[in-house]
């Protein structure tokens, strides 16, 4: 261990954003109005404007985000919800919230992403959705997933959890679908601690959101529950925070895409590691700069963790296919389907640090670190040493 330590992720907030979020949840809770109100629908307009939709509507979590647009679409029990299986949980769960059948669908092997062609091969009389993900920030092929969605009229999704800012075609990601379902969570691009936002043209769909996020009310005060509703709010103390971290987030896109650029720039030496491919005419927002192992890699991408963590350079796992969990595998009876693609990337990719702050002295150290960690781990492997 060096003493020096690269975090993985981390939320960044100057002394001037410091002191005016201190300044809005003084205003807040002298107020006494703490949960929405005009911050709130503040964060909601602006986060529309930058979109590019007609609506926005906030949530506590991207998750509660999925649920909501699910139930807005009627999806419903018997119904099937096509998903990739490289993601979070929260992407397949939302499926089985409304009672429908999460259907696995494989990874493009270069872009990592959601293949269109595997989601065309599971598409059935009963598929009432697909939900692609833009896998850390980088877009998925809209236009091919577009037009089977469109043909066999299936409603698009968006998990843009990952995609604040990134763009298909010029078209910013939340904006190609029925809706789209962004997060807040502290590790993204921008945070309010804890929340989502649902972005949509529709005003049909935003406003049964509005409507679900109220426990089935349209709107505050003792009204009548129009239909089941879960309490799904975003508080005006997380939107204060949200609205300070929105005015730099072009400036947080901005520096991660300089920080892929050196990324980019280190790992062109090192021929056993692949990043991510993001198509040409997208623009990623970088959310995690994400590698996979080659088969010529010296080491395992776990044994490879392992040492650079002893280093002090942070790493993640993004995901283990979601098939392969504990809770799907109990759900397909023990005989999950194979899905080649997404199971390699769960051996051997991994997303190194990235985050606002991080300099370029920083990403030619985690190279430096990869480099002797692999030659380490080599090293150590030879001698016949276990890792605990």
């Amino acid at each position: 261990m060096t003493g020096r330590i690269i975090p993985f992720a981390k939320p960044h907030f100057a002394d001037e954003d410091l002191s005016e979020i201190i300044s809005g949840l003084r205003e807040v809770l002298q107020s006494g109005w703490l949960t929405s109100g005009p911050n709130v629908q503040k964060l909601e307009e602006e986060f529309a404007r930058f979109v590019g939709t007609s609506c926005a509507v906030s949530l506590n979590s991207c998750t509660a985000a999925l649920h909501a647009i699910l139930m807005a679409l009627g999806v419903k029990n018997g119904d099937e919800v096509i998903v990739p299986t490289n993601t979070f949980v929260a992407t397949a769960n939302a499926a089985l919230y409304v009672g429908a059948k999460p259907v696995f669908a494989d990874s493009d092997p270069v872009t990592f992403n959601i293949s269109a062609e595997e989601v065309q091969k599971r598409i059935t009389e009963r598929t009432k959705a697909i939900i692609v993900v833009h896998l850390g920030g980088n877009p998925c092929d809209m236009k091919e997933i577009g037009e089977l969605a469109e043909d066999h009229g299936i409603a698009l999704v968006e998990d843009c959890a990952h995609a604040h800012g990134a763009t298909y075609k010029g078209v910013r990601c939340g904006n190609l679908s029925a809706a789209g379902a962004f997060s807040f969570y502290p590790t993204k691009v921008m945070t309010t601690a804890e929340g989502g936002m649902v972005t949509t043209n529709q005003k049909e769909i935003a406003g049964k959101i509005k409507t679900i996020r109220n426990c089935g009310r349209a709107g505050y005060g003792p009204l009548e529950i129009a239909e089941l509703g879960y309490n799904y709010r975003l508080s005006e103390i997380h939107a204060v925070i949200g609205l300070s971290q929105f005015k730099h987030l072009e400036e947080f896109i901005k520096q991660r895409n300089l920080i892929a650029g050196a990324y980019d720039e280190g790992l062109s030496k090192i021929g056993w590691m692949r990043p991510q491919e993001v198509r040409k005419g997208n623009f990623c927002s970088y959310y995690a700069y994400i590698v996979k192992l080659t088969g010529e890699a010296p080491v395992s991408r776990d044994e490879l963790v392992k040492v650079l963590k002893d280093d002090g350079v942070m790493t993640s796992i993004l995901y283990h296919p979601v098939h392969r969990q504990p809770l799907y595998l109990n759900y397909f009876g023990g005989r999950p389907p194979e899905l080649p693609v997404a199971e390699d990337l769960g051996r051997t990719s991994l997303a190194l640090p990235m985050y606002y702050g991080m300099t370029r002295d920083d990403v030619m150290y985690v190279v430096e670190s990869l480099t002797s960690a692999a030659d380490e781990a080599q090293e150590v492997k030879v001698a016949g040493v276990t890792y605990a």
